[in-house]
């Protein structure tokens, strides 16, 4: 694997009558991710894996981005990446590590978690909701803590995109 993009879910309604698996975005959350969808087309991703938590919330944040996150890549629904640790994420990724890129949709902790690990920076903040980080790797060793490079975090707030990295 070359690239993994981790990708926090759009910001979710609070329901308490609501079990938080079916969770929907709420109007902030689809519009963050519909200015999301706008900047990611820049980098013209390839068609690749991507990889989504089953829950509600994540599933309509992969529909919102799968124009930028290219529309014919491969896209596997996982149960096991509902509120997954790093270890969870870490297995899924090392099983589909043959993959020239992966995108992950997934929830935090697990998600700021294996960035923080990969990047061997413990000092970035966390994921926020409608967020992007992009690792990148330059061999397939993906044992060893801070294997990879950030190449860029930006989330999508307010119609704006905030970088969250000195990258973009």
């Amino acid at each position: 694997m070359k690239f993994l993009n981790l990708i926090r879910h759009g910001n979710a309604e609070i329901n308490h009558k609501k079990n938080d698996f079916d969770r929907e975005l709420d109007s902030n959350g689809n519009s963050d991710l519909d200015y999301l969808d706008k900047f990611l087309y820049r980098y013209s991703f390839k068609k690749h894996k991507i990889l989504c938590s089953a829950s509600l919330r994540t599933i309509q944040t992969l529909n919102s981005l799968k124009f930028s996150l290219n529309e014919d890549s491969r896209v596997e629904i996982e149960d096991s990446l509902y509120l997954a640790n790093m270890k969870t994420i870490w297995d899924l990724i090392y099983k589909n590590k043959k993959s020239y890129m992966i995108s992950i949709i997934g929830h935090n902790p697990g998600l700021s978690d294996i960035l923080s690990f990969f990047t061997g920076n413990f000092e970035l903040p966390d994921l926020k909701t409608s967020t992007i980080a992009q690792i990148f790797f330059k061999d397939s060793d993906l044992s060893n803590e801070g294997a990879g490079e950030l190449k860029f975090m930006v989330q999508s707030k307010n119609n704006d995109i905030i970088s969250l990295s000195s990258e973009i």
